[in-house]
């Protein structure tokens, strides 16, 4: 999705940075990559600190579309991953691109 929207805002994005953890480089990047990382990480406590680092950085409404847009992958990842739906052929260069075998997928 964020490489496709890139290509229709021809907005230069380097994938590579969101596979690697590069921080960003925006304003406000590293509250977004923060708060992004304790979402899909950290499970016994609220992200509150780096929620309100990120408002202080962007504003409240980057905030909240950060917060939607991290839980709208994290629901279509659990979903994909838990109906065991593969990897489409014409993903595979993404994947390599991003540094991921999608066949370590299958090996477990």
């Amino acid at each position: 999705m964020l490489r496709v929207s890139s290509d229709e805002t021809n907005s230069d994005i380097d994938l590579t940075a969101v596979a690697h953890g590069r921080p960003a480089k925006l304003v406000g990047g590293t509250e977004l990559e923060a708060l992004t990382r304790e979402l899909t990480t950290v499970t016994d406590r609220p992200p509150t600190a780096t929620r309100d680092a990120l408002v202080e950085a962007q504003g409240k409404e980057a905030a909240e579309r950060a917060i939607a847009v991290c839980s709208t992958f994290q629901m279509m990842n659990r979903a994909l991953d838990g109906t065991g739906t593969p990897v489409m052929a014409g993903l595979e260069g993404i994947a390599a691109t991003l540094g991921f075998d999608p066949a370590d997928a299958y090996d477990r």
